[in-house]
């Protein structure tokens, strides 16, 4: 028997809040987290984001994750990131994949595609660290350069799985990227696999 997903629940203050943030940031990307239990947010701290390409990516500011350890004192958890796609949708990209550090916290989405219906949506975002021989894989598969020096392969759930990816990837159910970036000679310096999942956001009073 398959495990029920989970539902992520946002008071309905901390989800104004997140779509609040989007729209001071637009156009650039911002970010933040949350504190609380489980899959319940309690509360929300917002974050800088000190990507150096801050309209297409993003990174929290290290002063903002490290709350996570007041939050572990006080019986919570940094159970949420969140960030925004201001003009894309609220689905993870191949370098939101590569930026997910922390799989045990919820990845909250806020896309303002458009501006006066946006949608906020979460996943849980699990890197692999598989032995694979990526020089051949390259070659091999369609891989997209989605920022200098970072390639990225999606395969939606249900999808075909690629013949040489068989060997490591035995579930269809679930949604995956390939990532991988290069060193200044043009090799592979480090790769995974970030199995994608969804959970239904639901916004409590």
């Amino acid at each position: 028997m398959n495990t029920p997903i989970q539902p992520v629940i946002l008071p309905q203050s901390i989800y104004d809040e997140i779509i609040a943030h989007a729209r001071a940031g637009k156009p650039e990307e911002v970010c933040g987290v949350l504190r609380g239990r489980d899959s319940r947010a309690k509360e929300l701290f917002r974050g800088r984001n000190i990507a150096e390409d801050k309209i297409n990516n993003y990174t929290v500011d290290p002063q903002t994750l490290l709350r996570q350890f007041e939050f572990e004192d006080a019986g919570d958890a940094m159970m949420g990131i969140y960030h925004s796609h201001p003009v894309s949708v609220a689905y993870p990209s191949a370098t939101d994949a590569w930026n997910a550090h922390y799989p045990d916290a919820y990845y909250l989405i806020c896309s303002l595609e458009f501006d006066d219906a946006p949608v906020i949506r979460a996943f849980k975002m699990t890197p692999t660290f598989p032995d694979l021989d990526m020089e051949a894989l390259r070659q091999a598969l369609p891989f997209e350069e989605v920022r200098p020096g970072l390639f990225g392969l999606y395969v939606p759930a249900g999808g075909p799985i690629p013949e040489p990816l068989q060997s490591v990837v035995e579930d269809p159910s679930r949604a995956f990227y390939v990532v991988f970036n290069v060193n200044g000679a043009g090799k592979v310096d480090e790769h995974r696999i970030v199995f994608i999942e969804e959970h239904p956001v639901e916004v409590a009073g």
